[in-house]
């Protein structure tokens, strides 16, 4: 199998355990220590309490937003080495039609942990100081836009 065709099938089971609030099957695919990589922070997950509490506000902000579809496509991905695979994909979050943001690419690294693949970063252009960005009504939000002040 390609790195192109492994990273859609992870994001798409990924997107899925977001879309389903399903910690138990979104940790099986991430390492820790995680990194997520914003414009403006450096998020560190380094122990489940960490991640569920990430995992849980993100869920809680689509929730809130009403989200019905998270759609990440891959844009390209290639193997680093046989347990290490990087690639890039462009987020888009829907709530019945509607875009919640703009869509924003992501750069994300999958390492082969035990039995299979797991993310171990994540970095995009969102600009926001938090993750999840807290927002206070579905609209045409522009993620790439640094914190208001």
């Amino acid at each position: 199998m390609n790195a192109v065709t492994i990273l859609q099938i992870y994001l798409d089971e990924m997107s899925a355990a977001v879309m389903a609030a399903d910690f138990v099957a979104y940790r099986a695919g991430v390492v820790l220590p995680f990194h997520l990589v914003t414009h403006t922070e450096t998020l560190s997950f380094t122990t489940d309490v960490d991640l569920r509490e990430g995992f849980e506000s993100f869920c809680a902000m689509f929730a809130s937003q009403r989200v019905t579809n998270y759609i990440r496509l891959v844009e390209s991905a290639q193997a680093l080495a046989p347990n290490l695979i990087t690639g890039r994909y462009i987020t888009h979050i829907i709530s019945g039609g509607m875009r919640v943001f703009e869509p924003f690419k992501s750069q994300i690294t999958l390492r082969w942990n035990k039995d299979r693949w797991k993310a171990a970063s994540i970095s995009n252009a969102v600009a926001k100081a938090r993750w999840p960005v807290p927002v206070s009504s579905p609209a045409k939000t522009d993620l790439r836009k640094g914190p208001e002040e």
